[in-house]
């Protein structure tokens, strides 16, 4: 291994097949352009080992848009691991998102680190008689927060156990216990807490989900949260945010850092954003109830 290991995490890169509304039917955005802007970027800045992408990498699921993902991973001249979020449907990324260069490897051991590669949202997945798993309905693990399940946990306890490097690192789509409103599940946040306890070898997290780029603590191990390709938001002060990724060093005793890195262009002005949109990320209203409030308001103003 070269100490320090270098890898470079996207996340939330909700790629969107080219005649398919968002998620949703709202809110315009180009990830297209945003990845094209990222790629560029970290090739002026950075020279990972490694690429890693924390799911959401589809916005709706559709095959066409695992493939846009995949060519785009490509570009990179590095190998990219990739884990699902709850944007993905699990039997289209499965069979679409592999290409030479990028897999979805589950566990990948490097000198005294092992990376794991958890499906967070795996708990929605619906056992079948064959042995295998399916998708539930579309809105059960797009809705979902985080759910390890049984076989999941099962899993991350048993990898940890057998492999043989001194110091693992999590990669998951959604971080646990991640501090704001709109993403709290004590259920998701009492599986990792239930783990952790169990397993002294995991050194930190590297997540998604939320949007917003952070860095905070469960149970004194560390979590790094990732910027999206979509939308970003800081919380302090209340400010919309260009798309980014982070860099991380690993360390051969164990020790990491990592940073964010957001790409500034005139294209995702950094501006403030009101109190509706605050209200969602406390968890004060949800999505539904946004969506409600502002299809009143733009009814009201036609009116007027």
């Amino acid at each position: 291994m070269q100490s320090p290991f270098r890898i470079v995490q996207l996340s939330d890169t909700h790629f969107l097949k080219d005649d398919a509304l968002a998620e949703g039917g709202e809110g315009a955005y180009d990830t297209d352009a945003a990845f094209d802007a990222v790629f560029t970027h970290i090739a002026a800045n950075h020279d990972p080992h490694m690429i890693v992408v924390t799911g959401d990498i589809a916005d709706n699921g559709f095959t066409d848009e695992y493939r846009k993902a995949a060519e785009a991973f490509s570009r990179f001249d590095v190998p990219v691991n990739v884990c699902p979020g709850n944007h993905d449907h699990f039997g289209h990324y499965s069979a679409r998102i592999g290409r030479p260069g990028v897999s979805t490897s589950r566990v990948i051991e490097i000198d005294t680190w092992a990376h794991v590669f958890v499906d967070s949202a795996a708990g929605t997945l619906l056992p079948q008689a064959s042995g295998t798993v399916a998708d539930p309905p579309p809105p059960v693990r797009l809705n979902s927060n985080g759910v390890l399940g049984a076989r999941e946990t099962a899993w991350i306890r048993e990898t940890c156990d057998t492999i043989a490097a001194e110091h693992v690192f999590i990669w998951l789509h959604h971080p646990p216990a991640a501090p704001l409103g709109l993403t709290e599940d004590a259920a998701y946040e009492a599986e990792w807490r239930a783990l952790l306890s169990e397993l002294p070898q995991v050194r930190g997290f590297g997540g998604g989900h939320t949007h917003v780029p952070d860095d905070y603590e469960i149970d004194g191990c560390p979590v790094a949260v990732a910027p999206s390709l979509k939308n970003n938001f800081s919380m302090a002060p209340q400010t919309w945010l260009p798309p980014g990724y982070r860099s991380y060093e690993f360390n051969a005793n164990g020790s990491w850092s990592s940073d964010v890195h957001l790409v500034d262009d005139e294209r995702w002005p950094r501006r403030p954003f009101g109190s509706l949109l605050a209200s969602l990320f406390r968890g004060d209203i949800s999505h539904g109830e946004l969506r409600q409030i502002i299809e009143r308001r733009n009814a009201e103003r036609t009116a007027n």
